[in-house]
Parts: C-alpha cells; structure tokens; sequence
C-alpha cells in the first residue's frame, strides 16, 4: 500500500497515513491480504495473545464531551413522564413538587398515562429515528464535526425553554404546555444531530486499525488487535454515557422535593462545558469532511445483485460476488453494467447489510432492558417509596453500568484474552439479549405482585386515591430487574458500535451509525403504537410479552450469526486521500477527498 504524508494542523508533524487508513474485514483463516509492518502470520493469529492499543488523549476527550451531552440529555427525560402524565400536587409548594412525607408523585400537566406515554415515546423516537438523516448528512454534506457543533446550538435552545417551563406562575395558570413541549421536540432533534455522530469521530481518532505484532516489556509477543482497542475505547465511551445518565438522580430527587424549576436547570449546567470543550477540540481531531455519501453506490451494488441473482438468491453464498468488478469482467458484462467501485466496496456493502441485520434484533433487548412504552415508570408508581422519587430507581440502569464497565474492561475481558478464549461480538451480544429477558421476567414478576397487593388492584397505577394508594412492596426491588437490563446494554451496544464502524463504507460511517441507533427507535415506536394498551389493567403482560420473545429471539440470534465470531476485525479502506490542514475541511465540497488533521498529544 502506497503511504501519504499527513499534515497537522500546525503544519509540523507528519504522519503514516497508512496509520490512520483503515482495511476489510477478512476471516481468521484467510490472510490479509495487505502487506505493513508488524503483519502477523496466520499461526501469530492463531496463537498469540490478543492485547488492546493504547489510546491518544484525545480519544478521553471526545467521551468528556459525550459525558456532557448525555447528561443534559437524560437529566430531561426521565422527567417527562410524571410532568405530562401527573397533575400539581395538592398541598405542594407551587413549584410541581408535593409535601414532604407524602406519598403523591411530583406533577405538572396532569394529562393522563395515555398522553405521558406518547409524549416519552414520540419524544424517544425522534431521537433516534433522525439520525438517519442527519448520519447521512454528516457523511455527505457536512461533515461530523461540524454537525455535532449545531447540535450543541439546538441542544441550548431546547434546554432554555425548559427552565421557562418549570416558571411557578406558567405551572399555576396551566400555560406551561407551549415551552415545555416546544422544548422536549427541539431538544430531540438536537440530540439527532449529535448522537449518530460522535462515536464515528471517536473512533476516527483510534490509529492502528490492523492486527499488529508487538512485544512488551515483560518479553511476551503479543497481537495489538483492533477489535480489541475498539471494544476497550467503546466501553469508556459507554461509561461516560452513563455516568451521565446517573444525573437523573439529581433531577429527580429535585422535582421530588424543590420543584420543576431546578429539575430543569441541572441539565442546562451540565449542558455550558460543552460549546467550549468542542471549541478546544476542534483544531486537535482528526476530522473527515464530507466526501459525498457512499449510499448512490450501495444501491446500485444492490440493483446489479438483485437483476443477476433475483430474490431467491438474497442470502446464498455468492449473492454479493455478482456486483463485483472482476466477477463482471469475466461474464463478459463490462458493457451492461458501468461500476464506479471496486471489488473491496462491494465486500464492505455486504459486511454492513450483514451488520443491519444484526441490529434488527436489538428493539426487543431495549424492550426489556426498560420496558414497552412508560410501563416502568408506571409501575414505580404502585410501589411503597417512603420519600424516594420514583423515577430515581430507573438510574440503576446506568449505575449497573457505571459499576460493571470497568470490571469487563480491566478484569473479564483482558483475563479471557491471557486464556486466549475468543469473546466475539456475537457472543457478546447473545449474553447481553439473554440477560435483558431475564430483567423482563423481573418486571412481569414485580408487576403480578404490585397488582396483587395493590388496593387499587390491577388499576394501582391509575392515580389511586385508596389509601395507603400503593403497595406493600418496597420501590427498591425495581432496581433488580434495572440494574440487569444496564448491563446486558454493555454486552449488546458496546460491540454494535464497533460493528456499526467497522463494517460500513467509509463514507457511509454516519449513516451506519444512525440504522444502529435506529433500532432504539424502533423500540420507541412499537411503544408509542401501543400506548392505548400501556395502561392498567394489562401492565403484566406489556412486561411479560416482550420477555418470552426476547428469550426466543436470542437463540435464533446466536445461530444466525455466531460465524461471524470467528472473522478478523480490522476495518473498511479509503484508497485515496490527499491532507490538507484541519482548518480547510468547512471548504472542501463533497469531491474533494477527505481531510487528517491532527496535533501532538
């Protein structure tokens, strides 16, 4: 492979472009076909140790800066339902939050479960649902950096509204509604901006991308493994998210026993380092601008396929060999169909729709990692709280998290790697599917009880007035079946992260991003589809429904695409680039080849 000076943003430092380019996934047992430095041999593949890479500063950097987003973002949400679905407590202070001591949830709008649901979902949906555009447009016409940037903007607007909306007179005269949902809508769309785009750079930032041999200090060879780096760098990523997410805490215990007010203003603190952590960063990643979307050619990849082969050809070995330049050569069809790619793209545009697939499946985890729709949340409310919110329980998901992501990145997963026990994404996704289907069956257990000794009965989350209202259950039981779903997230999102950029056309990283993050919506909308029937009295089984198809589910996942375990891990190529500094990627149109920038750590 021919290598390419890259020029940093100082104008100082060079760099192996080679380092920073990117190659297809091949099987264990077929060689790499490039040849580099530190290349190891197939028997090195077999039997040396696999070790992660180290990480540059900047990689740490870029978590910070999802650290921040995240928990402005999950400071909100979980906040959502009780503010639509619960009215003004009698006897509160007029801020939203009720007496101390009481068992009376904090509220606001008072609109009901039905119209608490659809907001929590549409709201969810569109979160995850936008990114396919603006993945897209990342890729195509802006690039990811500068995306990011307006979503931050948006993300401010959004966050401003809110505090509006917990405004005490606005609450008393009921005319809080227009901010407040003005609000939630922006802040989803901002949050579109911004999500499909930050592991992508994140990952742009990681350089060695091919299996290399090194040797330690101890004397040990070992194999640098890019999955490995990628799954290390993924799981602080994760970390942050969460850690993030744990700021939900703080908001609820707010709304709990202050009022909406400051509910609000936390994430919107939490929200001000951002603008200026991007504005340091910008000058210091490596960016790619916008190269013009590979999603044209992934079509017509498809149409050449499908009119060679017909449909009954879809998922037979071969399918994708029909669009390949050199097998059209040889049938002699050179004049018929015109390719503007090469044989390499069409083996990256199978591997993606190999990884579309696997994210098919991933709604039904989400489904029971929180629920369909709100019914979590209301179920906390048929529970005995003794003076604590009941939404504060749902941040033992992200406590889970927050607790387990260190003991696999430095205790599990290095110990397998000294065994030399391959723990490949799909087995790693297997576990994660498996465990949220046990917290599913967590949530239909404690829900057949809750109704059981509710004195309301199977309408005990309905606003029951029937003293003691809720019960003899206490709310921290909740946090089982929480905490299990948190971390079956670190064994399902973790490696799709890794799938989603490693298996996707350069120019197509955005978007593939966006159809993994899609799949969360996809959950979001079976919700919102059934908010009618998210509601007493069939709480039971909206929990346990989704619990036998996970369990189901699982199995057919692991044997539709456990051979993908035993593929090497290194990634997608770009043939050509040319560098030119940093500064110079907002002028660069969608021809111009993409653009390294990067200053020494």
């Amino acid at each position: 492979m021919a290598t390419t000076e890259i020029v940093a943003a100082d104008g100082s430092s060079n760099y192996d472009l080679e380092k920073h380019n990117t190659a297809s996934t091949q099987h264990k047992h077929i060689p790499i076909e490039d040849d580099y430095e530190g290349k190891p041999t197939q028997e090195e593949l077999d039997t040396l140790r696999r070790v992660p890479g180290s990480l540059p500063i900047i990689a740490y950097m870029i978590c910070i800066v999802e650290f921040c987003e995240r928990a402005s973002y999950y400071g909100v949400q979980p906040l959502i339902s009780n503010y639509v679905n619960r009215p003004m407590p009698t006897g509160g202070n007029g801020w939203g939050a009720p007496p101390r001591g009481d068992q009376q949830t904090a509220g606001a709008l008072g609109m009901g479960q039905s119209s608490a649901n659809a907001v929590t979902q549409s709201f969810s949906m569109l979160a995850y649902a936008l990114p396919l555009l603006f993945g897209w447009m990342a890729d195509a016409k802006t690039g990811r950096f500068k995306l990011i940037c307006w979503g931050v903007v948006v993300f401010g607007i959004a966050h401003v509204l809110m505090v509006v909306a917990g405004a005490k007179n606005l609450l008393a005269n009921g005319t809080s509604k227009a901010p407040y949902f003005l609000s939630v809508y922006i802040l989803a769309i901002g949050a579109a901006m911004f999500k499909p785009n930050v592991s992508p750079l994140l990952l742009d930032q990681v350089s060695n991308t091919k299996p290399m041999v090194k040797v330690l200090k101890s004397g040990e060879r070992v194999i640098e493994d890019p999955e490995a780096t990628t799954e290390r760098v993924m799981l602080w990523f994760y970390l942050m998210i969460n850690i993030g997410g744990f700021m939900g805490v703080a908001t609820a215990y707010s709304e709990k026993y202050v009022g909406w007010w400051l509910a609000f203003l936390i994430p919107l603190i939490l929200y001000l380092p951002l603008p200026l952590l991007l504005w340091f960063l910008r000058k210091r990643l490596i960016l790619h601008p916008p190269g013009g979307s590979d999603l044209p050619n992934v079509f017509k990849v498809l149409g050449i396929c499908l009119r060679r082969g017909g449909i009954k050809k879809i998922g037979r070995h071969g399918f994708w060999d029909l669009a390949k330049p050199s097998h059209i050569a040889e049938a002699g069809l050179d004049g018929v169909y015109k390719t503007e790619w090469s044989d390499q793209f069409v083996e990256d545009v199978r591997r993606t729709f190999q990884g579309t697939g696997i994210f098919c499946f991933f709604p039904i985890q989400y489904l029971n990692d929180n629920g369909l729709g709100s019914a979590a949340s209301f179920l906390s409310t048929m529970l005995k709280t003794d003076g604590v919110p009941n939404d504060v329980i749902s941040n033992f998901n992200s406590l889970s998290i927050i607790a387990t992501a260190p003991v696999l990145n430095y205790g599990l997963y290095p110990l397998l790697r000294r065994m030399n026990i391959h723990y490949g994404p799909i087995a790693r996704i297997t576990t994660g599917l498996a465990m949220s289907s046990l917290g599913g069956m967590g949530y239909t257990l404690l829900n057949y009880y809750a109704y059981k000794k509710s004195p309301c009965g199977e309408y005990g989350s309905s606003d029951c007035q029937i003293e003691p209202r809720v019960a003899d259950i206490s709310i921290w039981f909740l946090a089982i079946p929480f905490a299990v779903g948190g971390i079956s997230e670190l064994f399902v999102n973790v490696p799709a992260y890794g799938i989603a950029y490693s298996r996707a056309p350069v120019n197509m990283r955005g978007l593939v991003s966006a159809i993994n993050l899609f799949s969360t919506a996809v959950a979001y909308i079976i919700g919102l589809a059934c908010s009618s029937v998210v509601t007493d009295p069939y709480l039971t089984w909206i929990f346990g429904g989704p619990a036998i198809a996970g369990g189901a589910l699982t199995v057919i996942f692991y044997f539709t695409f456990r051979h993908i375990d035993s593929e090497e891990t290194v990634f997608s190529q770009r043939e050509t680039i040319e560098a030119t500094p940093a500064d110079d990627a907002s002028s660069q149109d969608e021809k111009n080849p993409p653009v390294y920038s990067e200053e020494k750590n």
